[in-house]
């Protein structure tokens, strides 16, 4: 049997995994970077200390990933797998496909690091390392060309994920609301928590003092320690309603608004047609340097895919709790103008199907 070894590092690509994992598992022998077990596939390591997000976080995490990146090289000598699935988690993996390249093992990556964004020159690194990109946004295939470089749209596996679990009657009856919530979600990042998760709460107190019948829900991910997230709501402001991070879909489905942190939570709430507003914040000096390199007009996935700014963003010292309760109240007022917008020019850009694409793709590559 092949081998094929997948390195992920956060959530959204570690759920990506599970999926490719349960399609690929009578296929290959899978081994994995992952956040935790996934049926199928052995685990070299877990992901959750080389995780971060921002340049003081990151810095922290220096010694995690200078023996995590060691680890994975002994094994890649040992073992040698005929491919290298590298998801997402660009920071970390263009070193391992640096890694991989040198030692001859093919080299495939599902989900674009965002050169487009950051630094047009990564990306003249990306197609020195990597065999074959799967791209999950349809106007990365020009940029990639540009390059000289071809890249293959698959979908975007979103549009399959994002569904409800279930029915909104027995969603509401289950957490006693009276009526749909407004969802909040302040990441799934320990740096995010930090920083989103107090002016989310506060924000909430105060609008329930202005609109005393709106009821509150926050899906805690699974990468977050869930007693954390409920002591700091029991300090804070304990009428929120706490739901284990697999209820997530559940929430932007059943819900009328929500106040979201930048990043594919605020994609996946598109694709639920749930109207929203982000909310980002970074430490002074990550944000600083971002500020200066970034390219992008906007920084939200929902806006970058319709090239227009259908959602509100409020960045750094914007995220405190008067701010965001006005910015609610003007944006909720115009909630359904929201959705109609993400129904009309998000949805029709992305394509399903990403993940069964995906896996015909690495078979034809691992043959």
């Amino acid at each position: 049997m092949k081998k094929l070894f997948i390195v992920t590092g956060e959530l959204s690509g570690f759920n990506y995994a599970k999926e490719i994992v349960k399609n690929l598992k009578d296929i290959y022998q899978i081994t994995g970077i992952f956040l935790e077990d996934i049926e199928g596939a052995k685990t070299l390591f877990n992901t959750g200390n080389i995780t971060a997000f921002g340049l003081i976080e990151i810095i922290t995490k220096l010694p995690s990933i200078r023996k995590g990146l060691k680890k994975i090289e002994s094994f890649l000598k040992t073992e040698k797998p005929d491919a290298i699935l590298l998801i997402d988690f660009p920071g970390f993996n263009l070193k391992v496909a640096e890694i991989a390249k040198s030692l001859g093992i093919k080299v495939l990556y599902f989900i674009s690091p965002k050169f487009w964004a950051w630094n047009y020159k990564r990306g003249e690194k990306i197609v020195k390392v990597v065999d074959r990109m799967f791209i999950i946004f349809p106007f990365e295939t020009e940029l990639y060309k540009q390059l000289g470089f071809e890249a293959t749209y698959v979908g975007n596996p979103l549009v399959d994920m994002v569904k409800p679990s279930k029915q909104e009657t027995e969603f509401m009856a289950s957490l006693c609301l009276k009526e749909k919530p407004i969802l909040l979600m302040p990441g799934s990042r320990q740096s995010e928590i930090k920083y989103l998760l107090k002016p989310l709460l506060l924000t909430a107190k105060n609008i329930k003092k202005r609109f005393p019948d709106e009821q509150f829900i926050l899906p805690v991910a699974k990468s977050i320690p869930f007693h954390k997230i409920e002591k700091t709501v029991k300090e804070t402001f304990s009428e929120i309603r706490l739901v284990e991070g697999e209820n997530a879909y559940n929430c932007m489905f059943h819900s009328k608004f929500g106040i979201i942190a930048s990043g594919t939570a605020s994609l996946e709430a598109a694709i639920a047609e749930l109207p929203h507003m982000i909310v980002y914040k970074l430490n002074p000096i990550t944000f600083a340097v971002a500020k200066r390199v970034v390219k992008l007009p906007s920084i939200s996935l929902p806006n970058i895919i319709a090239e227009n700014k259908i959602i509100e963003e409020i960045l750094q010292k914007n995220v405190n709790p008067k701010f965001l309760t006005e910015r609610f109240t003007e944006n909720y007022q115009k909630r359904l103008k929201i959705k109609e917008k993400l129904i009309k020019e998000v949805k029709p850009k992305l394509k399903g199907e990403a993940i069964k694409t995906l896996c015909m793709e690495i078979e034809k590559e691992i043959t």
